[in-house]
């Protein structure tokens, strides 16, 4: 009987590891990073849920840029400002192309999942991505420059920046923790 109910705990262990995040509520907290909670709702704002898994330390790379830039108390409207230029609005029916029919495909995806408008779901959508990527770069140019004001190449600067960017993670490694996988 022992071995059956062992047997039991065993494969439902396994199979916990193995679930999906649209098993998952908003509110439920996918990862803490150095104190802050990242909830299953913030990562659906930005992925399927198919992605969201995978999609974690990108998320967790860009909380704790933003926190060092926060504590650095560098002003990174800047780096924001000039990525929320380049998107573009949630484009109209009448707008046609591969980009716009992508842009609409994913944003009327994920608003019928949260119930939202596709349009105002896709201002929010850029709203967090672009303040992520703003807090990225304004972490990156705080230590090495602006990508046109170096001696690195676009290529060489990348990889500084990732290499920049896994050694913040590394450093915090002790405060990061993930609850889904």
């Amino acid at each position: 009987m022992y071995k059956w109910t062992g047997l039991l705990v065993i494969c439902l262990f396994i199979l916990s590891g193995c679930m999906d995040s649209a098993s998952f509520n908003d509110e439920d907290i996918a990862a803490i990073v150095r104190g802050e909670e990242i909830t299953i709702g913030y990562l659906r704002m930005l992925y399927p849920d198919e992605e969201i898994v995978s999609m974690m330390d990108e998320v967790v790379i860009a909380k704790l840029a933003e926190q060092e830039v926060k504590k650095m108390k560098v002003d990174a409207s800047e780096h924001i400002n000039k990525i929320v230029e380049s998107y573009g609005q949630y484009p109209q029916e009448e707008t046609q192309g591969a980009e716009a029919e992508s842009i609409r495909a994913f944003a009327d995806a994920q608003a019928k999942k949260l119930g939202m408008d596709p349009s105002d779901y896709y201002k929010k959508y850029t709203e967090i991505s672009t303040e992520m990527v703003g807090y990225i770069n304004a972490y990156t140019s705080e230590f090495l420059g602006e990508l046109g004001e170096d001696e690195f190449g676009i290529e060489e600067y990348a990889e500084h920046a990732n290499q920049l960017l896994e050694d913040l993670v590394e450093q915090n490694r002790d405060r990061i923790e993930i609850m889904i996988k």
